[in-house]
């Protein structure tokens, strides 16, 4: 289910869903302060990583479902499982979501591709 050859390899190794031999990113998400930047096309077979102009836009839909996901995980387990009160919990979920926004920003886009 997730070897090569499937989407969900792609999306956990951040390479071309094509051919699978390239990475979509120059560097890694917490490298440089430019986690956005992305090769236009894959080296090995040619596949455009940008097919048509605000092709990413959908990638905020994926990245907005991720999101909310996440931070309802992180603050249920910290307002009811923990009982760390309100502002831990908000102040909790604050941190996780910029700890995380280089990888859910990479996620989304990958899972959009």
């Amino acid at each position: 289910m997730m070897g090569k050859g499937s989407k969900m390899y792609s999306v956990l190794h951040g390479v071309c869903p094509r051919c699978q031999q390239e990475k979509v990113f120059r560097y890694g998400p917490y490298q440089r302060l430019d986690f956005t930047a992305m090769h236009v096309r894959c080296a090995a077979c040619g596949q455009a990583f940008e097919p048509e102009p605000d092709f990413y836009q959908g990638a905020m839909y994926v990245s907005y479902g991720l999101s909310t996901g996440l931070f309802l995980a992180v603050g249920v387990l910290t307002l009811f499982y923990l009982d760390l009160g309100y502002l831990v919990s908000f102040s909790t979920i604050g941190l996780v979501a910029v700890a995380l926004l280089p990888v859910l920003f990479r996620v989304s886009r990958l899972v959009w591709l």
